[in-house]
């Protein structure tokens, strides 16, 4: 179960595009993901917290649960590990996650009229607009340079992806609640340390309280 819980936590450090802070609409929501592949839990929980230039991902992996906290202004994307009481910092030019496979890369706000503005590599296709969770989506069909094919269903209003499918992967997002999350959503607690990431799968580790 350990070795399937490091897996899936770098699964999900996404590669948000840091460039400039994006225009976030408030909403929770609940967080369920199906996948197919190896050496992860194949369904995972959680919730989505979006506030005013932060995003943070709660998931409950098999028996255990991390939160994915990204800052967009601070340029970081921070792991959370609560049974440790520590977490992991990532900053933008540094240390890479998994790339283009996170599972999670795709959430993240959109230009409704162009969601691949900007993304050079990538093609996009209206295919038409659906009802996903109660909430009118425009569904958008995405292929990277690879000629890898994902689906999109982009929420009119939030402009946020409500549904995703790729050939090994769905994430969807269900009881959608508009409006800011509680303080302290988007706070790393004052109790936990800060781990090196190469310590997460070494044999020792090496933390720093967190100030």
């Amino acid at each position: 179960m350990k070795s399937k819980f490091i897996a899936a936590v770098f699964l999900f450090l996404a590669p948000f595009t840091f460039a400039q802070a994006p225009q976030l609409s408030p909403f929770s929501a609940d967080l369920h993901i199906t996948t197919s592949r190896v050496n992860v839990p194949q369904d995972i929980t959680g919730q989505l917290f979006v506030g005013n230039g932060h995003i943070r991902i709660n998931l409950n992996i098999g028996t255990r649960k991390t939160s994915v906290i990204t800052d967009f202004a601070t340029k970081t994307t921070d792991i959370l590990i609560p049974d440790q009481q520590m977490y992991i910092e990532h900053k933008a030019g540094g240390t890479p996650g998994r790339g283009p496979d996170s599972m999670t890369t795709d959430l993240k706000p959109y230009d409704p009229d162009h969601p691949c503005a900007n993304q050079p590599d990538i093609t996009c296709k209206k295919i038409g607009s659906e009802e996903v969770s109660g909430r009118m989506c425009d569904h958008w069909q995405v292929t990277d340079k690879n000629g890898k094919v994902s689906d999109l269903w982009i929420d009119q209003k939030l402009h946020f992806p409500v549904k995703i499918t790729s050939p090994d992967s769905t994430v969807l997002l269900t009881n959608i609640k508009e409006g800011p999350p509680e303080g302290g959503t988007f706070d790393i607690p004052a109790d936990y340390h800060k781990l090196d990431l190469g310590s997460l799968t070494g044999p020792s580790s090496h933390a720093q309280p967190h100030n």
